[in-house]
């Protein structure tokens, strides 16, 4: 019988354009890099909610809700830099914890070479290992590539929260997707 990798591994991967970078879960020593991973990508405005962690403390506090059974968050890394992040946070409440919430956030420079899928690989593997049923996401609809993704890897939409966005001046949908797991 072949043993399963751990989903909590950390594992180099070669990226589509031939970059290597390492997967693993995420260290309270990355605070700062996660900080930094998070906030260029908020300063974006156009792919996560989060415009900017005002603060180490507020990253800290933030980090220590992963501890690998109910929550994680996998890094990618590259010579030492956080330039990735995949998180999936348990539902809270007896009726929702077999959903788990992901959220994924890619630095400029590092989309489009296959990072985004091997993230959301990695954490359905998780999913899948610690039992969860169904995975679920928030997409703003104007980010095309990432419901791309979503949908290959076989989520559906569930529902639109019209106009729930502020975009600059324009009002966005977002996009409610899940992907059901089993049993």
């Amino acid at each position: 019988m072949r043993r399963m990798a751990d989903p909590l591994r950390a594992e180099e991967i070669t990226l589509r354009d031939g970059r290597k970078v390492v997967l693993r879960p995420a260290r309270m020593e990355d605070a700062e890099s996660t900080m930094r991973n998070v906030n260029r990508i908020g300063r974006e405005g156009i792919y996560i909610m989060v415009e900017e962690v005002p603060d180490l403390e507020s990253e800290r506090r933030w980090l220590e809700e992963f501890d690998g059974v109910r929550n994680v968050l996998i890094v990618a890394v590259d010579r030492g830099e956080v330039i990735g992040a995949a998180d999936c946070h348990a539902g809270a409440f007896p009726k929702d914890r077999h959903v788990g919430g992901i959220g994924i956030a890619i630095q400029d420079g590092w989309r489009e070479a296959g990072l985004g899928r091997r993230l959301m690989e990695r954490i359905l593997e998780w999913m899948r290992a610690r039992g969860f049923a169904k995975a679920e996401l928030a997409v703003f609809a104007t980010n095309v590539r990432a419901r791309r993704l979503y949908e290959s890897l076989g989520f559906g939409e569930e529902g639109v929260r019209r106009r729930h966005v502020r975009i600059g001046d324009d009002y966005v949908d977002e996009n409610l997707m899940g992907l059901w797991l089993g049993p």
